[in-house]
């Protein structure tokens, strides 16, 4: 069973290294009774004019924590909360790159986003909408999200000062839990992230993705994500040779994102695809390409399901978070055939290539070639797939040699493709 001292609220105004006010404002959510749950809150204050990410460790109680659902509230500043699930037993004190942080408290961790600096291995939560119904919610009984004892979560939140004034930003997580001897089965939540997206200037564009489903499960409730460009986004069900099933979600929105409830819950079938696409309007005088802040672009699937499968939730080449988004195919909205790809994706990975430009191959090809499009580009962004030891090191001669070498049967087999 829960012990009371699960009940534990993690104030992050306590750290005062942090430069944060003492919170005197109402709190934004009532806590779980003793015994059924805790609340995990946040707050921070915003310079005028400051787009940044901020975040925070916490630690699971020793016993684990078995989440059935989950409230989020977040006052105005945020453009989203997530909370991620980490290897982590200890604070770190390093990212990946190895730049010392103090993680003590609230930290910035906007110069390469969560994902890119800290041990994450999956998604556990969150919310687009300040004041919406929850996303971890509907689960059948003996199903809940497992958090392992004495793990770190990481509460990572994207902020944007747009005002002249400073701005003090709360948020609060409730985490309603039930006894370990009641779980039966483990949940998850789909974390599918599109790396393509490609938006000339003053002009419209697509990022178009689609995912393999390795296990059968269940869908709970489905939602998208984009920026302030995104204006159309559809999510459908598709058989293995690509008839459609059925729709899963559409929408328009980049923010207040509806999550839409599969009422009945909606069984995906191993073999099946999800095959999703954000529609862009680009109103600006430079190109568009994916990335974290609101200069940038990003196109997502989210979703919770049961029972967990890592390599289906992040469409992932691996059993693990490290092989994540490579699974997919990525098709192509353009005119460019196997031969011009090809080279176009070779210009992309050679010194002079600008940010951006390997986007802009993915995208440019035409969309009868994403599966071979699809397999140079995985191998290249990848440095052939893991395989060369070489680019783990200072040569970059040794590196592009390996790269080439195995990366070159996919390129052969691009150039040697035709659009119809």
């Amino acid at each position: 069973m829960s012990k009371p001292w699960i009940y534990t609220v993690v104030s992050l105004a306590a750290f005062a290294a942090c430069g944060e006010k003492e919170n005197t404002s109402p709190p934004l959510l009532e806590m779980p009774a003793i015994g059924q749950g805790l609340q995990i809150s946040m707050m921070t204050n915003l310079e005028p004019g400051l787009e940044t990410e901020r975040c925070k460790f916490f630690r699971v109680p020793d016993d684990g924590l078995y989440v059935q659902r989950e409230v989020t509230r977040y006052t105005p500043g945020s453009h989203h909360v997530l909370l991620y699930t980490t290897n982590y037993r200890e604070l770190p004190t390093h990212t990946a790159s190895g730049e010392p942080v103090d993680t003590s408290g609230i930290f910035d961790c906007s110069k390469n986003g969560a994902t890119g600096d800290w041990d994450i291995i999956g998604a556990a939560g969150g919310a687009q909408s300040p004041d919406g119904p929850p996303v971890v919610d509907g689960l059948p009984e003996g199903t809940a999200l497992k958090f392992e004892g004495g793990t770190l979560l990481l509460i990572n939140a994207h902020y944007i000062n747009a005002s002249t004034q400073p701005l003090t930003v709360q948020i609060a997580i409730n985490l309603y839990t039930v006894p370990a001897e009641q779980v039966t089965q483990e949940a998850g939540i789909f974390f599918i992230y599109n790396p393509f997206i490609h938006v000339p200037p003053l002009a419209s564009s697509d990022a178009h993705e689609i995912c393999p489903v390795a296990k059968d499960v269940t869908l709970v409730n489905a939602e998208s994500h984009m920026h302030r460009r995104g204006v159309g986004y559809v999510a459908n069900l598709r058989a293995a040779d690509g008839t459609l099933v059925q729709e899963i979600y559409s929408g328009h929105e980049w923010e207040q994102v509806p999550n839409k409830v599969m009422s009945p819950p909606l069984a995906l079938a191993a073999g099946q695809l999800i095959d999703f696409k954000c529609s862009y309007m680009n109103t600006e005088d430079r190109v568009v390409s994916q990335g974290r802040t609101t200069r940038d672009e990003m196109c997502m699937f989210l979703g919770l399901y049961y029972p967990k499968d890592t390599k289906t939730e992040l469409c992932s080449i691996t059993d693990d978070w490290k092989g994540r988004y490579l699974r997919a195919n990525w098709v192509g909205r353009g005119t460019t055939g196997g031969a011009g790809t090809a080279t176009c994706l070779g210009a992309a990975t050679g010194p002079d290539a600008a940010p951006g430009d390997f986007d802009a191959c993915v995208v440019g090809s035409c969309p009868a070639l994403s599966s071979e499009v699809s397999n140079a580009a995985r191998c290249l962004a990848t440095k052939g797939l893991g395989r060369c030891a070489e680019c783990s090191g200072d040569d970059k001669a040794a590196c592009g040699e390996c790269v080439n070498t195995t990366c070159g049967p996919m390129m052969t087999a691009l150039g040697a493709a035709d659009c119809p």
